[in-house]
């Protein structure tokens, strides 16, 4: 997979984790050109629905987050049969790498991770969130001490009234709540109970419960209580232990109510006026015990006193009465007693139930009501918290709002004031602003200077016009950006940065005239200019050297890479009888010239292979050099396997020479020169024949 292209956009770079449904790789991403992690589906799941299933759930989770704690997810696609998560890249290691590294992480340092786990956690909560697997190896650390929550893949989506669950239980079962070890549902207080077990981890350097298997583990969440960390770290402060035994609490209800709580606690665990607090016990569960009431016996009397009695006393009365009936006097059995006794009866009941009725009915059927508070202008969080303690379920609308900033409320319904049933079911709309709606940037490049300038005036929160000399675009013409075209912005808060091109820089050509060749020459090239010498001519006012005449004409703007042409004195004309000493000159050396003769001659030359060697294959090359080369030229190349002749053209001047060479397998093996005389000779010596 390495140097592969996802997407045709992320190039895996190397392999980077593994997990058990996922490999993460790190990759470049070639459109914004920063280093990124690919998390790509193992192969054997690419076809398992299910598996498919959780993988897009992983991101569907993540992407809805959006916080500094948290791994930030870019992307999600599918190629083929890949499928991917692109996320943020955090270069650095895992808190159980730390943890391993150090043993005990320092209080302070541990408290200072668990308050930035706890506020991704919390933020995750509530959008709806649980991570269900919250472990050392989940949280990143950068190189600067950061941390990051990663690996959602098994966080579930709830509904504001409800909580979901899988069939199976996920996760590592060190961290497991007890409700996960049981198999039974999970919520924010099964993170609660996770983040406990990593904090006692931090500051013990241990895990609360180890076993063989894991199915002895998970029997320990559910049994036995956790060992004292003050026990394995006597330098932990007894809030700090405080908070990991209300975290690990084995009943849910015992534990924090919200991630938000616990932070509070972590925030304030090393006051002085907490250091030594009383250690944390958790309520007994008898005083939260429920009374069973006995059903009434029929057999019981209505004014019993049983029905007041503890269960056993009720049973052992309701036995005496039984046996000790038979001994009571029955009641009278005359018509007219019995009718007034039912009579009696009667009304007693009917006037009770008519009381109880009129008391209690109505409140019954209309049930507790509340009045919805003024929230708004408050944080979601904030609002979230305060509807939530009334007894009502707030329920989240995000939208754009100009003037609120993101994350605040900006409107509610019902509006405040309103009374309402206290009950889980009645709604609180909290409308969230997500700050000012984005839009893409427009695209300024190869536009007008001026006239734009004038347009976006006040568009943005500022821009910055930058000039620049270029021979690249033409004057007053915008060829650069930033940000980019197409970006999503609020104007109003964007610095836009604009290029364009003031021209090219000019030069004004000075007069050169009775300038020395050299000077104007070092003055041009340190303007990036040429300088062109034309035919010299005599002049009697400039001495030899110096510059004549120039074009173009001084006072000339000229750009760089430009050309000056100028006419370099030849000092004043000669009399007539140095030019006709110079004729008589030019005439000698044109007759000492004419005088010189060539000799042309064609040489055979013979490769002699002998018999005995004919059949091998020799590589041959001849070179030769005479007076028309200034080197050797090469005149044949090529393989013979026996003897062969070739033509050599030689041309000698009278006072030079010729020669060539012969090379076999690279080896001179024949070579001979030649002078103008010796050549002349042979040819004389061929024409008398």
């Amino acid at each position: 997979m390495i140097g592969k292209r996802i997407n045709d956009r992320y190039k895996l770079l190397k392999r980077i984790g593994d997990g058990g449904m996922a490999i993460v790789y790190q990759a470049h991403d070639l459109i914004l050109d920063r280093i990124v992690a690919v998390k790509i589906l193992r192969s054997e799941f690419s076809n398992d629905e299910q598996f498919i299933k959780r993988f897009h759930r992983e991101a569907e989770s993540a992407t809805s987050l959006d916080h500094s704690n948290i791994v930030s997810i870019y992307d999600v696609g599918e190629e083929e049969d890949t499928y991917f998560i692109v996320m943020e890249y955090v270069e650095g290691k895992t808190l159980k790498d730390l943890i391993k590294e150090q043993g005990r992480i320092p209080v302070e340092e541990s408290l200072a991770i668990m308050k930035q786990i706890t506020s991704a956690i919390a933020h995750a909560h509530e959008h709806h969130i649980i991570h269900r697997d919250i472990k050392p190896h989940n949280i990143l650390l950068n190189t600067e001490g950061e941390a990051k929550v990663t690996d959602f893949g098994i966080a579930m989506a709830m509904t504001s009234a409800t909580i979901t669950h899988t069939n199976s239980v996920l996760g590592s079962v060190h961290y497991f709540s007890p409700e996960q070890a049981r198999g039974g549902i999970t919520n924010e207080k099964s993170d609660i109970y996770s983040l406990g077990i990593v904090l006692y981890e931090m500051v013990t350097g241990e895990l609360p419960f180890s076993g063989e298997s894991p199915v002895t583990v998970a029997l320990k969440h559910l049994q036995e209580e956790v060992k004292s960390p003050k026990a394995l770290n006597p330098i932990i402060p007894q809030s700090v232990e405080n908070i990991i035994y209300k975290a690990l609490a084995k009943d849910p209800f015992h534990r924090y109510g919200s991630v938000y709580e616990m932070e509070e606690d972590i925030n304030t665990a090393l006051s002085p006026s907490r250091i030594e607090e009383p250690k944390y016990e958790p309520p007994s569960d008898d005083e939260e015990a429920t009374k069973v009431l006995t059903p009434i016996s029929p057999k019981m009397s209505v004014h019993s006193e049983a029905q007041t009695k503890p269960a056993q006393v009720e049973k052992r009365d309701i036995k005496k009465q039984e046996s000790s009936s038979e001994g009571k006097p029955k009641l009278s059995t005359k018509p007219w007693k019995r009718m007034l006794l039912f009579l009696l009866l009667f009304f007693f009941l009917f006037g009770g139930a008519a009381v109880a009725a009129i008391t209690f009915i109505p409140g019954f059927f209309k049930g507790e009501e509340v009045t919805v508070p003024d929230v708004r202008d408050m944080s979601y969080t904030e609002a979230y918290e305060t509807i939530r303690d009334l007894g009502l379920t707030p329920k989240r609308q995000e939208e754009f709002h100009d003037e609120v900033e993101a994350g605040k409320v900006f409107q509610q319904d019902p509006l405040p004031n309103t009374v309402v049933k206290k009950k889980e079911t009645t709604m609180v709309t909290l409308f969230v602003s997500k700050g000012k709606e984005k839009e893409p940037l427009e695209d300024y490049i190869g536009k007008d200077y001026e006239t734009t300038k004038n347009i976006i005036e006040g568009s943005y929160e500022d821009v910055v016009w930058m000039g620049v000399s270029t021979a690249d675009h033409p004057e007053g013409v915008i060829f650069e950006q930033s940000p980019e075209a197409g970006t999503m912005v609020v104007p109003e808060n964007t610095s836009l940065i604009l290029k364009y091109s003031t021209g090219q820089d000019t030069i004004t050509i000075p007069n050169f005239t009775d300038w020395g060749v050299d000077q104007v020459r070092e003055t041009l090239n340190l303007q990036d200019i040429e300088l062109v010498t034309q035919e010299a001519r005599y002049s009697d006012t400039i001495k030899e050297g110096y510059i004549i005449d120039q074009d173009p004409a001084p006072g000339t703007e000229l750009a760089k890479g430009s050309q000056v042409k100028v006419v370099v004195s030849k000092g004043p004309e000669p009399r007539l009888e140095e030019k006709e000493k110079e004729k008589e000159q030019d005439d000698k050396k044109e007759k000492t010239e004419k005088k010189l003769e060539t000799i042309k001659r064609i040489i055979n030359l013979n490769v002699e292979i002998p018999e005995s060697e004919e059949e091998k294959e020799y590589a041959l090359k001849i070179t030769y050099k005479d007076s028309t080369t200034s080197e050797g030229v090469l005149v044949e190349e090529e393989k013979i396997t026996a003897t062969k002749q070739f033509i050599l053209p030689l041309e000698v001047k009278e006072g030079d020479k010729a020669s060539y060479a012969v090379f076999i397998n690279g080896e001179e093996v024949s070579t001979k020169s030649y002078t103008y005389d010796e050549l002349k000779t042979i040819k004389k010596q061929e024409e008398g024949t």
